[in-house]
C-alpha cells in the first residue's frame, strides 16, 4: 500500500465567463455592466460625465433610437450609434 495519497491534477472548474452583448442589443429591462466603451475620446468624456463609464452597471428602460437607459439615479438618451459602441457583460 502506498503512503502518498492520490492527488488529482485535473483543472478546477471556473465560473464561466459573462456574455458580452453591445447595448444596442438589449430589450427594455435588460441591464448589464459596461465593460468597454469604444467612441471618440471627447464622445467618451461626455459618456462618463453622464455615468455611462467602465464597470457601471445601466438598464434599458425604453429600446429605440434613442435608448433611454437608468444609470445610477439618472435616465440618459443615447443615440443607436452611441449605444452600438458600448460593450457590456450580461450575466
Amino acid at each position: 500500500m502506498s503512503a502518498f495519497a492520490n492527488t488529482s491534477t485535473s483543472p478546477t472548474p471556473s465560473a464561466p465567463a459573462p456574455a458580452l452583448r453591445l447595448l444596442g442589443e438589449l430589450r427594455t429591462g435588460e441591464a448589464g455592466r459596461v465593460a468597454e466603451v469604444a467612441v471618440e475620446t471627447s464622445d467618451a468624456s461626455r459618456l462618463k460625465a453622464l455615468g455611462v463609464c467602465a464597470g457601471r452597471t445601466v438598464r434599458v428602460v425604453s429600446a429605440g433610437n434613442p435608448l433611454i437607459v437608468q444609470v445610477l439615479n439618472s435616465r440618459v438618451g443615447l443615440s443607436a450609434e452611441l449605444a452600438a459602441r458600448v460593450t457590456l457583460s450580461t450575466c
